[in-house]
Parts: structure tokens; sequence; C-alpha cells
């Protein structure tokens, strides 16, 4: 297996092992989250979205028949017409007990904490009629805050069959959805609920005491009578003996307030389809249904519904791994809907409630935190990857545009991945092209020496026929070895083995014009050098960089006619330094200045007096004057010279 190869290997080994990294850390971030959201919502507002979807499907399933078992005596706006202002006297609620006789139990949702000094015997009569009618729950209310329990008068607590809490528990949006069934106190007997109350005194005591038995937590309530969803009948009427005993015969009887003047109306989830309020004896007619028929709504506890909560997250993390961004985005959107679905049949058909609001939050994160992780990692390995090919010199020729875009934004990286791609496009053509060359240009030399020696040795040759073929011979072994010699150095131009250094151009230029002195006099040429500053530093290797200027002014020597002058210039400018090399050749065409720096191209070839060469020396300065930052232009028209221009970055002394 070739380097490169193994390098290849060893990186799509270390992508695969970044994205799998990525994978784990994100997939367990948002599965934290989600825990977290789940088991936090309340207290990091996400209970409202569940309490807005909560309503909403509660809204439209509250549709069924009224319960029989359940009777309300409604303290409404005709009664208070008809009986007069309230508060009534306690006698006049002697009286309706005494017209509820039959019923299996009473609850009365009134108040009775005070005495009422107009009428002293009121307190004794309604203790009398509570405990003649025999099965009166009255009602007790806790205070959550300061822990004080607001009990009826001593008189009529005594007299009740039973008492129970009937304190109202309001989530963080007002909104009435659940039953507290057995209250905690800080010290003491724990205090039952209303309903446990009303079931305990209708006899019902084995339904009473699994309520009691499933300790604090509070149950959700179905409201699956709806509002007015009991047989109700005005307090006014039953009073006045219009509505037969018969009726509550076997009942459970809630008397309390449904007047909107009394102030005991609350908000609950059905006043999302009806904008109106519940009264507070209709909310315990819902939980007394409940009980009575294993309505509630059941739920998981906090921490597993948020443990539910995680089970899409993991799920959609685990697909995401393996599928294209396209199908990752419609997974997590199905995964999304799937989950509101889920939720609301859950809600609609079964009654169990799984909030959907933390595991919409976290499938909701985690397309867009996976595409941002599984991207970033990609483009930092295309990064470095594009480093890679600019640090072997496989994307010389694209350096320049590429830091152009020097920022780290996803449009400039793939304006570098297609640079790269189309630099390596090029250097496979260039490097068909060369495998072409070789297989013809080198070849032919040495085949041309083959068969020269096998003519040598095969006829009787005169001896002047045999320095002719050594010359012969000769000619073509140094021309394969000019060939290669050139092949070699610019491959070593384009690789990243350069020995930088500080050097004055100056200097190496007065050096270069030295050495190429022999070749100008022998073609009764001369070499003029001009330099505006004595010192012009720049960071280079000197080797390299003194054989492309000695190029340059070799072409310029042996292109120029005999008797001209060969002129290299140095000038300053702002930020670099400017070398110029004029000959007076034979110049060149547009189209053959468009190919001048492409190796092995050459012009002209067929012509008289055309020197020989590889075509690789043009090549191999723009790769040397690339890797030193810098660049190369050439100016030029036919029969009128040529002058080369290089231009590289100053480096003060």
């Amino acid at each position: 297996m070739g380097r490169p190869e193994k390098r290849r290997r060893v990186a799509r080994g270390r992508l695969e092992r970044r994205i799998r990294a990525e994978w784990l850390i994100v997939s367990l971030a948002l599965m934290l989250l989600t825990f977290a959201l789940g088991g936090f919502g309340a207290h990091l507002g996400i209970a409202k979205l569940d309490h807005v979807f909560y309503d909403r499907v509660l809204s439209f399933a509250a549709n069924k028949p009224a319960s029989g078992d359940i009777v309300i005596v409604a303290i409404d706006d005709g009664s208070i017409e008809e009986i007069g202002y309230w508060p009534w006297r306690r006698a006049v609620h002697a009286q309706l007990l005494a017209r509820l006789k039959e019923a299996k139990a009473v609850g009365l949702d009134i108040v009775f904490n005070d005495d009422n000094p107009a009428y002293p015997d009121d307190d004794r009569t309604l203790a009398r009629a509570i405990a003649e009618q025999g099965h009166v729950v009255l009602p007790l209310i806790h205070d959550g805050k300061t822990h004080r329990i607001g009990r009826p008068l001593p008189v009529l607590a005594e007299s009740a069959r039973q008492l129970g809490d009937i304190s109202a528990h309001f989530d963080g949006d007002g909104v009435i959805r659940r039953l507290v069934l057995r209250e905690k106190k800080p010290s003491g007997k724990p205090l039952d609920h209303f309903v446990v109350a009303m079931l305990e005194a209708g006899g019902d005591h084995a339904l009473a005491a699994s309520l009691r038995q499933s300790g604090e937590a509070s149950r959700l309530l179905s409201y699956s009578g709806g509002s007015g969803g009991f047989a109700l009948y005005p307090y006014a009427k039953v009073l006045d003996g219009e509505v037969p005993q018969t009726v509550f015969r076997g009942k459970y009887v809630l008397v309390g307030s449904w007047a909107s003047g009394l102030g005991d109306m609350m908000p609950t989830p059905l006043s999302t389809r009806t904008g109106e309020p519940m009264a507070g004896v209709e909310i315990l007619a819902n939980g007394l249904r409940d009980a009575l028929e294993d309505g509630w709504i059941d739920s998981f506890g906090r921490w597993s519904n948020a443990l539910i909560a995680v089970l899409p997250v993991l799920l959609v993390c685990v697909m995401l791994e393996r599928l294209s961004p396209r199908r990752s985005l419609f997974i997590s959107a199905a995964t999304l809907l799937c989950i509101v679905a889920g939720s609301w049949l859950l809600l609609q058909y079964a009654h169990f409630w799984v909030p959907p609001a933390a595991g919409l939050i976290g499938v909701a994160l985690i397309y867009p935190v996976w595409s941002w992780r599984s991207q970033e990692a990609a483009l930092q390995y295309f990064d470095r990857e594009l480093a890679t090919l600019r640090d072997e010199g496989a994307m010389l020729a694209l350096t320049d545009d590429m830091a152009a875009r020097s920022d780290e934004s996803l449009s400039a990286r793939v304006v570098a991945l297609r640079q790269a791609i189309a630099s390596l496009s090029q250097a496979a053509r260039q490097r068909e092209q060369t495998l072409r060359f070789i297989s013809h240009d080198m070849r032919s030399p040495q085949n041309s020496i083959l068969a020269l020696i096998e003519l040598q040795t095969s006829t009787q040759a005169p001896a002047s026929r045999h320095d002719e073929t050594l010359e012969r011979i000769a000619r073509y072994a140094n021309k394969t070895l000019n060939l290669v010699d050139g092949f070699v150095h610019l491959a070593r131009a384009e690789s990243k083995e350069m020995d930088y250094r500080e050097q004055n151009l100056s200097d190496m230029l007065a050096a270069v014009c030295d050495e190429h002195w022999p070749l100008a006099r022998q073609r009764d040429s001369r070499i003029s050098f001009e330099a505006d500053v004595d010192q012009a530093y720049v960071h280079a290797d000197p080797a390299m960089l003194a054989r492309a200027f000695g190029n340059l002014i070799d072409n310029a020597i042996k292109y120029s006619p005999p008797g001209s002058t060969v002129r290299c210039r140095l000038s300053a400018r702002r930020e670099d330094w400017r070398v110029t090399v004029e000959d007076r050749g034979r110049g060149m065409s547009p189209d053959e200045q468009a190919l001048l720096f492409k190796p092995f191209k050459r012009f002209g070839e067929d012509a008289p007096g055309n020197p020989s060469g590889s075509g690789l020396g043009l090549a191999f300065v723009q790769a040397v004057v690339a890797r030193h930052g810098g660049s190369i232009q050439v100016a030029s028209a036919k029969g009128q010279g040529s002058t080369f221009t290089v231009v590289l970055p100053r480096l003060e002394a």
C-alpha cells in the first residue's frame, strides 16, 4: 500500500471516529436536555405548552353522557331571587336537608365557619338536620401556604358524617386540572379530599380506602361529563317541594353555588372550548364521578414521563447516524407528528396523559444540532485535506484564488472544495499528459541511441562514421538528461521541501547575471542589470529562486538575436519587489502566452535556430515563484521581444 493511500485511509478513519464522537455527544446532550425538560418542565415553563395541548384535546373529549348517580342542587340566580339575598339563614339549609333524606350522601359545598348572632338558634337547627340526614359531608379549607385549616363550627362538625377538603389546586396558569385526594399536613392526620369524604359517607368504604392508598399524588380530572353534564335542580325548587324526594334516592347530592355573583367559578380545561369558567360544585361532581367510575386520566410520575420523552430522541438519534440529511429531516418531522398524534390518541381514547412538550423540543433540536456538528466535523476534515493538498503542492495553481476567500463560511468552504476538485482534476490531466510526453519524448532519444548502437555493432562502418555515431548518441543522451533534469527540478519546485532563508534579491540577481555572462558572450550578447535599491530582502530558498531567475535569463539570451542586450531590472513597490527580464527575441502571440507556463509546452520547435529544451523551464519558474508567495506575468508581441515580470513580497531587513 502506497503512502498516499495509507494517509487517506488514516484520514477517513479519523473522520469516522470524529463523526462517531460527535454523534455520541449530541445524543447524550439532547437526551439529558430532554430528561431535564421533562423532569423540571414546571419550573422551566415547558409545562405551559403541555397544558395548552392537554386542554385542547380534553375540551373535545368531554362528551360522555351525564352520570345518573350524582345530582347537583344549585344555588343559582333564580333561587337567590326567590329566597332572598345571600347568605341565607342556616335554618333554610336545614329545611333543604329534610328534603334530601333519601340521598345516599349529601355534600354541602358551603362554608359554615362563622357564628350568626342574629339567629343563634339556626346553628343547632342545622346541626339537628345534619344528624337526622346521617350522611352529610361538610367542607374544610386548607391554606397551603400557612397550613391553617378552616373548619366548620364545632356544633356542625360534630353532627356531620365526614369532613372533606375542598381546597382548589391550580396549575401554574391558574386552571384546575387535578385533585389532591389526600392533603399532607406538617403535623397531624392527613386531610381527605371532599370526594373521598363523600364516598366514605355514602358507604363506598372500599373505594374510599383505595383512593387513600394512592397517597398524596394528584389525580387528573377527565371532566367527561362536560359543562352541565349532571342532573341539576335549583335550590329553591327543591326547597319548595317541586322536585320529588324520590329523585334523590340513593344518589350522591352536592349542594353548592351556581350563581355568577358568588365567586365560586373557576377556569378548567373545558373553558378552552366554552370560554366560561366552571362552578366549584360541578368540579367536585366531576371528581366524584371519576372516583365512582374510575374515570381519572392516568399518568406516569414526573420522572417516568421524563424517561418516556427521551425515547423518541434516542430513536431519532440512532436513525440520523445512518441516514442522509434529506431522510433525516423527514424522519425528524415524522417523529414530531407521531409524538403529537400519540399523545392525542392516548388522551382521547385511553384516558392516559403523556406530556409531549419535552419530547417535541428534544426531537426538534436533533436535526439542526446534528447537522451543525456533523457539518462542522466534515468541514474541518475538508479543511485539513485541503491544507494537506496545498502543503503537498497539489493545489499551487489555485492557492491565490483560495486565499481570496479566507472566511470560514460554508459557501467559502464549498468554493475551496470545488477548487480542490478542479485542481486535482487538472493534476490528473497533467499527469496523463506527462506520461504521454515521457512515453514519447523520453523514449524517442533512447530508441535512437539503441538503434545507433545496434547499427554500429552490426555493420563494418568506416572510422569517420564512428565519430558521427558517437556524436549523435551524445546528443540524444544529453537531450534525455536535460529532460530528466528539468522534470526533477519541476517536481522539487512543486514539493514542500523548501529551505527558506532571508535573502537579498539585489545580490542574488547580480550573481545570476554574472553566471550567465559567458553564455551571453558566446552569443555576442550583453546582460544589463539595474537595481533601484541595494537592499531588497525576501524570504526565499536561495537555490530554487536563483535557478528560477537563471531560467528566465537563460531563455532571454537563447531567444534573443546575436548582438542584443538582455535587461534585468530590480525595482521597489509599496509592498513587494518587482524583477523584470526583458529580451529582444521573436516574441509570442496571445495564444502562446496563455499556454506559456504549462509543462512540456514549446513553440516553434521546427523553426530554424530554435533552441533545444524540454518545455519545463517556465513551468519550474512559475512553481517556484508561487511557492514564494509571488506571481509572474509576461508581456510580449510577435517580433517585439518579451518582458517577464516577477513580483515577490517584501521582507524588511
